[in-house]
């Protein structure tokens, strides 16, 4: 960070029968000071904010956070202008944009994770309400419809500077980038890439860096707890649904969070799901997931489904079952929003339940 420096002016003593330009001399001096205060008091500082979880060393101290806070412009405007590559092309920000709309819950959590909030977001599911682990965060956004269909008309009333969105709501873009700029990003993008996007569109660059390692170094340790408790034994991610039971595998975004970041072990049945996220299975099929644990998805959307699975007499014959290794999670959480925040949250839930488990 780059601090100003304030000088010092001292006058030179005179005689006594010099008065009147001596007092002069004193009058200029104490422009001189006063001019100097003035121009180091605005531009102390060059970042604005903190991360959502900072490390030690990268922890700013008290007196940088509150001149931060006093004076955020000035520590912005030289991350300005700056020229984003996206699904659509090209976009060059001039500016730190003041009113963003996220048509995806992700962009919501990156930016809280970055100490920033869109002014506008959509919800994920079909209630209009943000995810209750952004809730206190989100007070004052306006909703703008859900991510399946955004509502054109509260994205115009909200007047936004920028519009962020991915190629999920391709239909809708012709119409959405006549209302503002638009940033349209990969929808099973990597959250880290996002992330640095987001971090380059608010001019958190650095504390994007922060919280991505933040992240690493959480489940490097988990890791090797996970290991060392676990050794051989693998775990599932199913979820219950109308049409039959999808068994999520590697390439699948909370599969990867999973068996990538966390290193556990998939069962044979699931190292074969190569071609797509997810495959399907009927009831008679489950005992040959083969899984030593399982993390069972379910929501208010499929709750039957799920209950109908826990039932069964085919779930309850599985070892994992009957050893108390099968754990209940909700699947809008681990698979609808995709933002640090919330990632951050399925590694402790998925931890927690492995670490504690007989």
């Amino acid at each position: 960070m780059n601090r100003a420096t304030r000088k010092k002016r001292t006058g030179s003593k005179s005689n006594a029968t010099q008065k009147s330009g001596l007092f002069m001399i004193w009058m200029l001096a104490l422009v001189l000071v006063l001019t100097a205060c003035g121009t180091g008091g605005g531009t102390n500082g060059n970042q604005a904010g903190s991360a959502a979880q900072p490390t030690a060393a990268a922890e700013p101290s008290p007196a940088s956070e509150a001149q931060a806070q006093a004076s955020p412009e000035p520590q912005t405007a030289a991350a300005y202008p700056v020229t984003l590559t996206h699904i659509k092309g090209e976009y060059t920000l001039t500016e730190k944009p003041k009113v963003i709309a996220a048509l995806d819950v992700k962009f919501a959590d990156q930016l809280i994770a970055l100490g920033e909030k869109p002014e506008g977001s959509v919800v994920a599911g079909t209630k209009d309400e943000f995810p209750e682990y952004l809730s206190e965060q989100m007070a004052g956004v306006k909703v703008l419809g859900t991510r399946d269909e955004p509502n054109l008309e509260a994205i115009v009333a909200l007047n936004p500077d920028l519009i962020l969105m991915t190629d999920f709501q391709e239909e809708v873009y012709e119409s959405v980038s006549k209302i503002a700029p638009t940033i349209v990003l990969d929808f099973y993008e990597d959250w880290r890439d996002t992330l640095a996007t987001i971090g380059t569109i608010t001019g958190k660059q650095a504390e994007a860096e922060v919280v991505k390692k933040a992240y690493e170094d959480k489940i490097t340790g988990l890791r090797e707890q996970l290991s060392a408790k676990l050794g051989d034994e693998t775990v599932a991610l199913i979820r219950p649904r109308p049409e039959g039971i999808r068994v999520h595998g590697p390439e699948h975004r909370t599969g990867s969070i999973l068996y990538e970041d966390l290193g556990l072990n998939a069962p044979a049945f699931v190292q074969e799901i190569k071609d797509d996220t997810s495959v399907e299975i009927s009831m008679e099929t489950v005992a040959d997931v083969g899984a030593d644990h399982y993390f069972l998805l379910s929501d208010d959307l499929f709750a039957k489904e799920a209950e109908v699975l826990a039932s069964s007499p085919i779930w309850k014959s599985l070892d994992a079952v009957k050893n108390n290794r099968a754990y209940d999670v909700n699947s809008t959480l681990w698979i609808a929003y995709y933002g640090p925040l919330a990632i951050n949250i399925i590694v402790d839930q998925a931890s927690e339940a492995l670490l504690g488990a007989h």
